[in-house]
């Protein structure tokens, strides 16, 4: 399955209020992340260029060292722009997606030089998950708080001894740089960047507008307490979690991702709402809406098609989640993404 960027852009007028947001990704990226930040930012372009005229609009692309195509998790290719072709562009925002690249990337001394050059022009940049190595690898974080993974926070201690680490933030800014606990995070950290260049209210729209769940706050995050006391298990539901998105398209239930990480389903399903706040059922359909939704701003794909893609059996079963969901239907939602 191929997903193309299509705001991928070649030319950006400097002396416009466009602001331009550059998602990094590498092999093996969570598609969730992508999605999830790029679709804050272009709900957010389309709702404040019609209700807010005059008002800053954002434009997306999707980056890679290469460019072309990158496998994500999902099994689901991303096409990306070079990132020798932004070489003298000036961006707003940087955002690392997670993924397991991350770990080869920041070793890369063409990746790392190019966000150096970079840094000067750029006004923040943020990283979820194991995008911190990345940024760390920079230098960026010298000095400065920031936050991974609770099973990485150990080894980005030891990789990058000047990073001040925040083992209880679930999303840690400190001048400009932004980093958070988990994967699928993007849009929680997104909303928060939007948040702060828009303010609040533009935020709560965008969020209702992707039918986002309630935001995450600034308190110490379930699997936090449960490390402690209960490392295996949340790892388990860490697995678990990522086994979720690289299986998006297929058949599966939550029977099959609890024998996954040799769980009882009772236990799994309790376990994994204590931890990420969703049951089981609800985190993969919000992953498969979030998947249709993508599919229908960036393709020209019949419904039925992406309903098969997406895991979510026909389009029918779509244009009922839809209404149930999003208030409006699937032909609706691309007519207003997409505007002719």
């Amino acid at each position: 399955m191929d997903i193309e960027c299509a705001k991928t852009l070649e030319v950006i007028d400097n002396s416009s209020s466009t602001r331009h947001i550059g998602i990094i990704v590498f092999e093996g990226v969570v598609l969730a992340d992508v999605v999830g930040a790029a679709d804050v930012f272009g709900i957010g372009d389309k709702l404040i260029s019609t209700v807010f005229p005059g008002t800053t609009r954002y434009a997306v692309s999707v980056l890679s060292i290469a460019g072309g195509m990158i496998m994500s998790s999902a099994s689901v290719q991303i096409m990306t722009s070079s990132l020798a072709s932004f070489g003298k562009h000036h961006f707003d925002t940087l955002l690392i997606a997670s993924g397991t690249g991350n770990f080869d990337a920041y070793r890369d001394p063409d990746l790392i030089a190019w966000l150096q050059q970079m840094r000067s022009s750029v006004r923040r940049i943020a990283a979820i998950c194991t995008g911190v190595f990345v940024i760390g690898a920079a230098g960026f974080l010298n000095n400065r708080r920031a936050t991974t993974h609770w099973a990485l926070l150990d080894k980005l201690a030891r990789e990058f001894p000047l990073i001040k680490i925040d083992r209880e933030a679930q999303i840690s800014e400190d001048d400009g740089i932004f980093t958070s606990c988990d994967v699928g995070m993007a849009t929680d950290l997104a909303l928060r960047l939007l948040e702060s260049d828009l303010g609040p209210a533009v935020a709560r729209r965008v969020a209702q507008s992707l039918v986002v769940c309630q935001r995450r706050r600034d308190t110490p995050p379930a699997n936090q307490t449960a490390a402690a006391g209960d490392p295996v298990k949340t790892s388990k539901i860490h697995r678990a979690s990522l086994w979720f998105v690289e299986h998006l398209a297929d058949s599966i239930s939550v029977v099959d991702a609890a024998n996954f990480v040799s769980m009882s389903e009772r236990n799994f399903v309790r376990q994994f709402k204590r931890e990420t706040g969703q049951t089981p059922h609800d985190f993969l359909l919000n992953l498969r809406l979030e998947a249709v939704r993508q599919q229908l701003t960036e393709t020209d794909l019949p419904v039925d098609k992406i309903a098969r893609r997406c895991g979510l059996f026909s389009g029918e079963h779509v244009a009922k989640l839809f209404r149930k969901h999003m208030w409006t239907s699937p032909t609706e939602y691309r007519k207003g993404i997409r505007p002719t």
